[in-house]
């Protein structure tokens, strides 16, 4: 598995070093760089997405999104984010191909005329350090030699139910952890567990949803902690192209070497913090390291992201402020194309050439993105069981950033 890793490290970091100045960090600057590669039947492995980001719109910047062309404004830039919108993108060429008679690498058509996920493939998902949230609050440890208790950290599930986990201890060397790693990430307030903002390990809770950082202007984006665990549970592919595909699921996530990481803290933020039967990822950490991470030199976050996917047209694109780099608001037609508005035309063209009862979306050309998402009816079950459930806190997004139409 370690080699795995740092096979799919090598894979990302590789790529990136190849891509042009444009998006990348200033030597003063840190970025989070993500990817996702495609392992296939033969075992050979390939790099479809690759994204750097580290930035998100604030809650009065979303109000201000008004006066562009809507679902034009990317409201989250981390890395993890863009790097799976640019993996819809991929995904939606992949299916093209299928339909237009050419061979994809990860779709077939059965004998139903479905579109199926071609036989002993899967998907691996890779980040520089752990996602903002839950993921990264974990116990800093220090060795000492006296008998000194355990610390504990407080945990707080979905059942009401408030936990202490007791670091790892070995009987023969005692341990005492003075402080958690902490996280930029703020707990929703319809949460009933909050942090506690105390001095050391009880600074912080574990378990609750968060939002992802932002000074003075808070963001409605929720951590990659969070959005990656309701990936875990329904797939990468979102609820449009659940109407088309079955689900994605990664079978991998590596975090790159050299930052602080703990398996435990993945794990229960990517899926033990909620009570269902989910699909368990493997996660491992790999050898090599992303040189652009946030250290002692590099201690602003970089403005630019970069979004690059295996597509044939256009598969390298830089964005700033959610929007494509030097585009203006009197400037219409020149957007990114990991947007909700250019996914959502991807979507209903290949709708149009997808010719099966389970994809007859009516009147394509009136219907608004969010009644779109609501055809995805097994999507939408699972998720509104979920949300009832493990995820009953998850906020709704503002209506009015997914009722346009093209």
């Amino acid at each position: 598995m370690e080699d795995l890793a740092d096979q799919i490290a090598h894979l990302c970091l590789e790529k990136y070093n190849k891509l042009g100045k444009n998006g990348k960090p200033s030597e003063k600057e840190w970025t989070v760089l993500s990817g996702i590669v495609l392992k296939k039947k033969d075992n050979s492995l390939t790099l479809v997405a690759l994204a750097t980001g580290t930035k998100c719109l604030g809650k009065l910047d979303l109000i201000n999104t008004k006066i562009y062309e809507e679902g034009c404004r990317l409201s989250d830039s981390h890395a993890e984010i863009l790097v799976r919108r640019a993996f819809l993108r991929y995904l939606y060429e992949q299916i093209n191909f299928l339909l237009s008679d050419s061979k994809s690498d990860v779709f077939t058509i059965d004998d139903q005329k479905k579109i199926k996920i071609n036989d002993k493939i899967s998907f691996h998902f890779f980040t520089s350090q752990t996602p903002c949230g839950d993921c990264s609050i974990f116990l800093k440890e220090e060795f000492y030699e006296d008998d000194a208790p355990p610390a504990k950290i407080i945990k707080c599930d979905y059942n009401n139910r408030v936990e202490t986990i007791e670091s790892n201890t070995d009987k023969k060397e005692k341990q005492i952890i003075k402080d958690i790693y902490r996280t930029g990430a703020k707990c929703i307030k319809s949460e009933k567990c909050q942090d506690l903002h105390l001095p050391g390990i009880n600074y912080h809770v574990v378990g609750p949803l968060r939002t992802k950082p932002g000074r003075g202007n808070p963001t409605l984006s929720l951590s990659c902690s969070d959005k990656m665990a309701k990936w875990n549970l329904l797939g990468v592919q979102g609820s449009l192209l659940s109407i088309l595909i079955p689900p994605i699921k990664m079978e991998t996530i590596v975090v790159g070497g050299n930052s602080p990481f703990s398996l435990e803290a993945m794990e229960r933020g990517l899926y033990k913090r909620f009570n269902e039967k989910v699909h368990k990822l493997k996660i491992v950490q790999s050898k090599l390291y992303f040189k652009q991470q946030k250290n002692s030199e590099r201690k602003h976050p970089c403005p630019s992201s970069i979004i690059w996917c295996a597509v044939r047209n256009r598969d390298t694109e830089v964005a700033v402020e959610g929007r494509k780099q030097g585009a203006t608001k009197k400037k219409k037609g020149s957007n990114l194309l990991i947007t909700r508005r250019a996914l959502f035309e991807m979507f209903l063209q290949t709708c149009d050439k997808y010719q099966h009862p389970d994809c007859n979306i009516r009147h394509p050309k009136k219907i608004t993105y969010l009644d779109c998402k609501m055809w995805s009816k097994n999507y939408q079950s699972l998720w509104n069981t979920l949300k009832s459930g493990s995820f009953c806190a998850w906020p709704s997004k503002p209506i009015w950033l997914q009722t346009f139409v093209l």
